[in-house]
């Protein structure tokens, strides 16, 4: 017989009456020897390629017919383009299912949120974070078996690698064995045959100042790992401000409240308030300042790219629940003065504040 028609049955070693579940144990047999996942030679692949050929044209009745007339007849024209459609059909299979997945992937991207105080995203810093990720499992280095593979016919599939199904009984690969055919029988007590683990990352990453709430930060490749020598997937953090116990922001620039006394509020004077460096700046109290009250310090706020925003206080008078005998007196003698003059101290600017300085420096 000329060796231009390849004999399929001399292949998977059946008889030429053979039956399906024959071809299908003979298959199966073979695979469990030449799986390109079970065996490195190289010259393995091309064997297993030869042998889904001869499987996928005897399991099939139509094909199988075909194959036998042309065989029987030793027509080496007709097999040379029944060949050619054979295998482009094998190939599809195991390069379109199988082969595709073995291809170099991108790992997959992770999303997840930063949470900042408004130091670190205002002033920009090196924010260390850890979160789980998908890596190589240490046990198995990504192998995904312990020691040598030791394989068994996927019962799902019953070593096809592939299962009918849907209404138009459209064939996928089989989600037992992954397409395979095979199950690995001493998979890695690690990670279950998967090759990769979840494990916890710490990395330290950029935070340019100004950062925003709702701003998406890219980190490359600090991802899940890819698959098959793949590129591991991007890290992307979305940027979410902790409250403050001092300042709100509002745009660009930073609000804050600042108690300060009565006389004070009355007087006028200095105050410290704190910047969100953490430092204390001074800020003059105009005399006659009322409760609610703002004084604006100009780019003390929240950073931008082109300058910074402003600071806004907003002033709260501050009224003592326990006064002493002395602070009590002056009190009430304010009070009676006030009494006697009636509207008049409210409608002239400043009496009641020179009446209070007075007063402090009576008692003083």
């Amino acid at each position: 017989m000329s060796q231009a028609v390849k004999d399929y049955y001399e292949i998977l070693g059946v008889n030429r009456d053979a039956t399906k579940e024959e071809i299908k144990k003979a298959y199966r047999k073979l695979v469990r020897i030449y799986h390109p996942d079970i065996n490195p030679d190289p010259s393995a692949q091309e064997k297993f390629k030869e042998i889904n050929e001869a499987y996928h044209v005897l399991i099939d009745d139509e094909r199988r017919s075909e194959y036998d007339a042309i065989l029987s007849r030793n027509d080496v024209g007709k097999f040379r383009d029944f060949l050619e459609y054979i295998q482009e059909f094998v190939e599809s299979i195991i390069q379109g299912e199988k082969g595709k997945k073995r291809r170099p992937r991108k790992g997959q991207d992770i999303k997840m949120k930063l949470p900042l105080t408004l130091e670190e995203a205002g002033l920009g810093c090196e924010k260390e974070i850890i979160y789980s990720r998908w890596m190589d499992c240490p046990v198995c280095e990504g192998m995904g078996v312990k020691g040598e593979a030791e394989t068994v016919v996927c019962h799902a599939c019953n070593g096809e690698g592939r299962r009918v199904s849907g209404i138009f009984n459209f064939p996928r690969p089989c989600s037992v064995c992954k397409g395979k055919g095979f199950i690995v029988k001493n998979p890695c007590p690690t990670c279950y045959g998967r090759g990769r683990v979840s494990a916890q990352h710490k990395i330290k990453v950029h935070i340019p100042p100004g950062t925003e709430e709702g701003e998406v930060l890219k980190v490359p490749e600090k991802g899940h790992l890819g698959y098959f020598g793949g590129k591991p997937g991007d890290l992307y953090l979305k940027v979410v401000l902790k409250e403050h116990p001092i300042f709100k922001k509002v745009g660009k620039d930073l609000h804050m409240e600042k108690v300060v006394s009565f006389p004070l509020a009355v007087l006028g004077g200095t105050v410290k308030v704190p910047t969100l460096e953490g430092e204390e700046i001074d800020v003059f109290i105009q005399p006659g300042t009322e409760c609610g009250a703002t004084k604006v310090v100009k780019e003390k706020g929240y950073p931008y790219e082109n300058g910074r925003g402003d600071l806004i206080i907003h002033i709260r008078i501050g009224v003592p629940k326990n006064l002493s005998k002395s602070e009590r007196k002056l009190l009430e003698k304010l009070a009676e003065s006030i009494k006697e003059e009636g509207e008049e101290v409210y409608r002239e600017g400043g009496s009641l504040v020179e009446k209070l300085s007075s007063l402090f420096k009576k008692n003083a």
